[in-house]
């Protein structure tokens, strides 16, 4: 089965973004065990707090990849399971200096490696290499935007300077219109500007996980199929086997 890496993204600040990347994260694990949720925001990362873990120094990984040697077992040393979901936390204030592009895509191949499906939660806007780097990897990029006018033309823009200047194909990007307040605009609205797929999240923490489990199924559609396509296989030879 493919490998597969999806970013959480936006242009501005203060869309919802971590909070729909940790839903999708438990969402996702209904159908799939072997995935990791890393927190690519650098300076003030925040997916530890919400899942009450402690924000490691990750100086390690960044000496061991200037040294040149293999970093495997140092990421898994910073990987922390809680709520049946793996968890590799940011990069702090301390540490976020030091990292460039080279040791964000060692990390991120290192997680693909080591899993079926990385998430990536990462700063908003263009003006990190941790976001640069998640971006360039990832095979989907959700792109949250708020529900205001200004917000979908800023992502648009936004969109269009990275596919430009990063060459990144714009079919990667995914809109999820976070209607978590009144919406001035409705998803078709958000089709027309930005030009790609757009999905609605709703207000309230039930309508949330409702909306993020859909959205889950028409990503990894196919590999669900195949999930049930093999666990039916599997019960036919054990059928026969009897």
């Amino acid at each position: 089965m493919p490998k597969k890496m999806i970013a959480f993204w936006s242009a501005n600040g203060s869309t919802g973004k971590t909070t729909l990347a940790i839903a999708f994260a438990a969402a996702l694990k209904k159908y799939k065990t072997n995935i990791v949720l890393a927190d690519f925001k650098e300076v003030m990362p925040h997916i530890h707090k919400y899942f009450g873990i402690e924000l490691s120094d990750k100086s390690d990984i960044y000496e061991a990849i200037e040294d040149k040697r293999d970093v495997s077992a140092i990421i898994k040393h910073h990987l922390n399971k809680n709520q049946n979901t793996w968890i590799l936390s940011g990069i702090s204030m301390n540490d976020f200096s030091k990292f460039q592009e080279k040791h964000f895509s060692i990390v991120i191949k290192t997680l693909k490696d080591e899993f079926d499906y990385v998430l990536l939660d990462t700063n908003s806007g263009v003006f990190f290499s941790s976001t640069y780097t998640a971006l360039k990897n990832s095979d989907v990029i959700l792109c949250v935007t708020a529900p205001t006018i200004w917000s979908v033309e800023d992502t648009a823009e936004m969109i269009k300077f990275v596919c430009e200047r990063w060459d990144i194909d714009k079919n990667k990007f995914k809109i999820i219109l976070n209607t978590s307040v009144r919406s001035e605009v409705d998803v078709s609205t958000v089709e027309r500007i930005i030009g790609a797929e757009t999905f609605n999240v709703r207000y309230g923490e039930k309508n949330v996980f409702h909306d993020i489990d859909r959205i889950v199924k028409v990503l990894i559609g196919k590999d669900i199929e195949d999930i049930g396509h093999i666990k039916a296989m599997r019960e036919v030879k054990s059928i026969g086997a009897d």
